[in-house]
């Protein structure tokens, strides 16, 4: 006899856009390879345990009143037949049910658990339809490493005329050299040329791109990346880019090239670039040559890549290494699921953070595996469900395409900000560890008068000295090594500023402006700003930086307010005329920086605040405002174009925790945009002066009496781009001579007793107090 809770059940078919969470518990990281397999709702889909210890399929169930679920256990088959050795790379989606069985059962929580006997078929269908959906955090390889490309003009209309002794024979080899492969065919006229040769004398003989600066013949493709499917890979001379060519059945057939016959037989370039990061190996070996081991526990368990995801699992490494943020979600989680309203976790970010901080310190899911007697690295989990909900809505994060280390850990930042300041009242916000007040000291070089204003940050950019050694023929362009101590003093060093208008003296003259630290962080979370521009483009430079691995005194960097002797500009309203016109700017500059991912507005103020001297100084101006509260508003907001803000807006930012009166003022100064008065609110104190910074610092991190700091954890880069390449996180468990130094490289974990921060991107300072 079917139960009550089955009879009367209304369910719905999910749709290709229905999330379906079938692989993963959406609360902790059991899966459905895991004995207990997993429960998914077949009312909203979500995915819970159902097992001990947290059993969150059946809290989901008592939470939501959906009593129906289908546990689904995956079990790989037994076989005899050993993996076929590689002999080319290949994206490719075996089929499950090659390799695994899949049992399943229907489940009612509505009667204890209980498995389920005759099944209706309308539930049937429902629970059909759950075992062939795409699980919702799941994207193929092929989409997780692949370049996201696009159609260009040049493709359509292409005028196509083959060549006179065109055949079939001549798309084997390079009609300039004896290449045999890497071969692109000019859609044009069918000339096939070889590709690019490489820094290290790979690849082609750079026949191809001669060809088209000796036609302007604008687009080809790559012979051996034809599918039957029809795509391959075509390039765009004219665009200097990848793009996809919606005609190329078409376009081949005039060459008598059936796209239906061919068979891939060459790495794509998606193929290519998967490689080339697969090559990026930070040494997991000693300065002697021992292999570091691999090791497993509490705090040491690994993040699976999920593709060109490894700057979120370093980032989220070093984080979770800092005692506030492993306190604040750790201990807590179990608490967090019972009381939380969001029915559905996979959407709610404070439950993402807390399931996040239990994989990675409950050491449940850090077991190191074995094979033929040797121990392997872990498995690690995925951070799937944390990169969804993270990277919600944001156009570069949400995309499988390698981001900035440190971009990241800003959004993340105003991301949990914005989660915890319903929590009472904030209080609870564990990136305030990152918080402190800098004082910038403007004094005009003619009257002598001074001016000091603070600015709330949280992160910090600093400059790096270049020092090119004498260059060696085939080796590459080292650098003299920097200290620390040196950035922290280009930092606060006097920046002249001409052309400064002075309200003492009333005319144009030069001022000098400085920063420091008005107040110190409990974490100082630093940057190494390593670029230069390189025909246009932003290049690393391999530049050592110095780091102390015991304390570092800061306190000679901090700033002392308005000193006797010293008087004050007075204060001006600093509003331009309103017959003022605009300033102009150097468009190609600015579409520069727009192509290294920087948004418009950035783009457009910078140029402007450096007088448009260049994309470098630009660029730099850029990496050293990116904590600026108005950094993504434009330099001349609409005046009064709104007398009373949106009032969904005021509820929704009220609804953060924000006054109402706050909420109001920077929704008129942000011209009704909510998105940047959730900016300002987050970035600006109110009201704060030099006189009131102490009061306003949070006392658990009153740096009044300490400035001292060690360095407890480093995001390292390797990659001629910080946007590509591959980064790792060394992270320091404990302080003092008990101390214990770890390296995560994604999945993989090791103990590291001779950290190498030398080429570290981000680092990570915890003060001593």
């Amino acid at each position: 006899m079917v139960c009550d809770h089955v009879s009367q059940a209304v369910l719905t078919l999910p749709v290709s856009s229905t999330p379906v969470y079938k692989e993963e518990c959406t609360q902790c990281f059991d899966d459905h390879n895991m004995a207990a397999g997993i429960d998914v709702c077949l009312s909203c889909f979500n995915g819970g345990c159902p097992g001990t210890p947290n059993n969150h399929a059946h809290q989901h169930a008592m939470k939501s009143g959906h009593h129906l679920t289908v546990n689904i256990r995956r079990v790989r088959k037994e076989s005899d037949e050993r993996p076929t050795k590689l002999t080319k790379l290949e994206i490719v989606e075996e089929p499950e049910n090659d390799q695994y069985e899949f049992e399943t059962f229907v489940r009612c929580w509505g009667c204890l658990g209980a498995r389920v006997d005759n099944v209706p078929e309308d539930v049937q269908r429902v629970v059909h339809a759950v075992l062939h959906a795409v699980e919702a955090s799941k994207g193929s390889e092929i989409k997780a490493w692949a370049e996201e490309v696009t159609a260009c003009s040049h493709f359509d209309g292409l005028t196509q005329v083959p060549v006179a002794d065109f055949s079939s024979e001549a798309l084997h080899q390079c009609s300039m050299c004896d290449k045999r492969d890497n071969l692109w065919m000019c859609l044009s006229c069918g000339h096939v040329g070889c590709g690019r040769k490489q820094y290290d004398g790979s690849g082609g003989n750079n026949h191809a791109i001669a060809h088209f600066e000796q036609t302007g013949h604008r687009v080809s493709v790559k012979l051996g990346t034809i599918t039957p499917e029809g795509t391959a890979d075509a390039y765009c001379y004219a665009c200097d880019d990848n793009k996809l060519n919606p005609h190329l059945a078409q376009h081949l057939q005039v060459f008598g090239i059936n796209v239906a016959a061919q068979q891939k037989t060459e790495k794509s370039i998606a193929e290519l670039q998967l490689e080339h990061n697969l090559k990026f190996d930070f040494s997991m070996t000693t300065a002697d040559g021992t292999q570091l081991q691999p090791v497993a526990g509490p705090g040491l368990t690994g993040l699976r890549n999920l593709g060109n995801s490894c700057y979120l699992a370093s980032v989220m490494q070093c984080v979770f290494g800092i005692d506030r943020f492993r306190d604040r979600y750790f201990p807590s989680a179990a608490d967090h699921f019972l009381t939380c309203s969001q029915l559905h976790p996979a959407k709610c970010m404070l439950c993402q953070l807390h399931k996040l901080a239990n994989g990675l310190w409950s050491g449940r899911y850090a077991v190191l595996e074995t094979e033929d007697g040797e121990t392997r690295h872990q498995h690690g989990i995925s951070p799937a469900h944390f990169k969804a909900m993270v990277a919600r809505d944001h156009p570069e994060f949400a995309s499988m395409r390698q981001q900035d280390a440190f971009e990241f850990l800003q959004h993340l930042n105003k991301q949990i900000d914005v989660a915890e300041r319903p929590v009472e009242g904030g209080a609870l916000n564990p990136t305030s560890v990152f918080d402190f007040t800098t004082e910038e000291r403007l004094q005009c070089t003619k009257c002598s008068r001074v001016r000091y204003t603070t600015q709330k940050s949280s992160l910090l950019s600093l400059p790096v000295a270049k020092r090119p050694l004498a260059a060696v023929e085939g080796v590459p362009q080292e650098f003299e090594p920097v200290q620390l101590a040196e950035c922290f003093d280009m930092m606060t060093a006097d920046e002249t500023v001409d052309g400064y208008m002075c309200p003492s003296c009333e005319q144009p003259t030069t001022a000098k402006k400085s920063t420091r630290f008005a107040t110190f962080p409990k974490v100082l979370a630093v940057q190494v700003r390593r670029f230069e521009f390189v025909n246009w483009v932003p290049q690393k430079l391999e530049i050592p930086v110095q780091v102390p691995q015991g304390p570092i005194e800061l306190g000679v960097y901090r700033g002392q307010g308005l000193q006797p002797g010293e008087e004050a500009l007075p204060e001006t309203d600093d509003q331009p005329p309103t017959d003022a016109q605009p300033e102009p700017v150097d468009e190609s500059v600015v579409a520069q920086l727009e192509s290294m991912g920087f948004p418009r507005v950035r783009c457009v103020k910078a140029v402007k605040k450096t007088g448009n001297t260049g994309a470098e100084p630009a660029m730099n101006w850029i990496f050293e405002h990116m904590d600026d509260a108005d950094i993504d508003a434009p330099d001349s907001e609409p005046q009064g174009t709104a007398a009373v803000a949106d009032p969904a807006a005021v509820e929704q930012l009220m609804a953060m925790g924000f006054p109402q009166a706050r909420v109001e003022r920077e929704l008129l100064q942000s011209d009704g945009d909510a998105n940047r008065a959730l900016d300002r609110l987050l970035n600006l104190s109110d009201d704060v002066t030099m006189d009131n910074v102490a009061a306003a610092t949070d006392p658990k991190d009153d740096s009044a009496s300490c400035s001292q700091y060690e360095l407890t954890g480093f995001v390292s880069h390797k990659g001629s781009s910080v946007h590509c390449g591959h980064y790792v996180a060394t992270v320091r468990h404990g302080l003092g001579p008990d101390s214990a130094w770890f390296f995560f490289n994604d999945a993989r974990v090791v103990a590291q007793p001779e950290p190498q921060s030398e080429q570290a991107y981000v680092y990570f300072f915890t003060r001593n107090d």
